[in-house]
């Protein structure tokens, strides 16, 4: 026949499963995982477990049993144990990249018996260990402190179940709630020469990390200790990472911007080099026809907006040399008969009023001039007022010929 202590007893049982379970782990040396099964979802599904089983005890509704319990109290335990579980773990992950290994090896003491010991003692046990490093001692212990008020609030969840006079119970359960204040009491101890000292320390790294954040140079907050970014609060880490991206944008952007002042660079000098040809990407096959120039009747039509680098400061330096070297490609005169207007518009100027094209120009339409007057052949006059005129958009003078024809044209209208 059940009784009423049982009651209690079968939440008490199941909430103490998952802190059994670390401490075994912990017992055990593994204390990264002990830890991290010490979690809020852990310990909350071990208590819900638990208002099931007493639920059973007498054929109630889960929701009965919930309905006597201390939510106010259980939840907001549950958020600071996890706040603490994620300081705990960050001080064990710093600590082992430290070392360059997992910490590992049995608690040093008397034999471990995880079903007896509370969580709390194991995880002070566990922070005697690295009682020199208060990065790893200070936040273990400050978890055991959590871990020992969510146990001490489990049990006082048992004495709310329990509404019979089974004092001898009652009594005991009041001793182990006793004995775990006193635990915390005598951890709190081992702590209060660093309570001030940690405080502000959290306070002096929290003010350099909103130093870093506010700094015009995003790149500031690589400067900050991982100490700091370790007591920062979560939005400053989140504002640290936004930094940091903002930090690898910046310097990608001038990266890229001297390699287009490169590229410019050389590409005026007539010396492009792999990595050039690489920043030029699709404008990269026109620029090295220009370098030789090698280019061919559909090269005279680019623009500058067809010019590498369009997003850069040096944009507008690559169209005044490849129009120079259009100039220079003589070859590709033979044949041209249309270019843009940009290119037309650079070819005017002065500084290559000299060049080949020029003559390559003349020494088409005055031929072409020459043997439309003779022929008079429609085809003839029409190609020949073509060359002439193409020549002539250039700012290139009219020679006899292109001249002569024009006159015949104008008789003939």
């Amino acid at each position: 026949m059940q009784e009423r202590k049982d009651f209690g007893d079968a939440l008490v049982k199941a909430a103490r499963a998952p802190i059994q379970a670390a401490n075994a782990r912990l017992g055990e040396g593994a204390i990264g995982e002990g830890i991290a099964a010490l979690s809020k979802a852990d310990l909350l599904a071990g208590l819900r477990q638990g208002i099931e089983n007493a639920a059973a005890v007498f054929k109630l509704r889960n929701v009965d049993v919930e309905a006597l319990l201390p939510w106010d109290a259980l939840l907001p335990t549950l958020d600071r144990l996890e706040a603490a579980q994620i300081a705990a773990l960050r001080a064990v992950q710093q600590h082992m990249a430290t070392v360059g290994g997992p910490l590992s090896g049995p608690t040093r003491g008397a034999p471990f018996d995880a079903r007896k010991q509370t969580g709390a003692e194991a995880l002070f046990k566990v922070a005697k260990r690295f009682a020199a490093d208060p990065r790893v001692c200070g936040p273990i212990e400050l978890f055991g402190t959590e871990v020992s008020g969510w146990e001490t609030l489990v049990s006082q969840c048992g004495d709310r179940l329990e509404s019979s006079p089974l004092h001898t119970r009652y009594a005991r359960r009041k001793i182990l709630v006793r004995s775990a204040l006193v635990i915390v009491i005598l951890g709190s101890f081992s702590v209060a020469g660093r309570s001030a000292y940690k405080t502000k320390q959290i306070e002096h790294a929290r003010a350099r990390v909103d130093a870093a954040l506010r700094a015009e140079d995003p790149c500031a907050v690589e400067k900050l200790a991982p100490e700091d970014i370790t007591l920062a609060t979560p939005e400053q880490v989140t504002g640290e990472k936004s930094r940091l991206e903002a930090c690898a944008s910046g310097r990608a952007r001038a990266r890229y911007v001297a390699a287009c002042e490169t590229l410019a660079k050389n590409f005026d000098a007539g010396k492009l080099s792999a990595d050039d040809l690489a920043v030029a990407k699709e404008a990269a096959p026109r620029l090295e026809r220009a370098q030789k120039r090698e280019l061919g009747v559909e090269d005279l039509l680019a623009t500058p907006k067809d010019m590498p680098c369009q997003d850069s400061p040096s944009k507008d330096r690559f169209f005044g040399t490849y129009a120079a070297a259009a100039a220079d490609s003589k070859k590709v005169w033979t044949e041209a008969t249309r270019v843009s207007d940009d290119l037309r518009d650079a070819l005017r100027g002065k500084d290559v009023s000299t060049k080949p094209y020029r003559d390559e120009l003349t020494r088409r339409a005055e031929p072409a001039a020459a043997k439309a007057i003779l022929s008079g052949k429609p085809e003839d006059m029409e190609l020949g007022q073509k060359l002439c005129d193409f020549a002539a958009s250039f700012g290139i003078e009219r020679g006899k010929k292109c001249t002569g024809l024009a006159a015949v044209l104008a008789k003939k209208r």
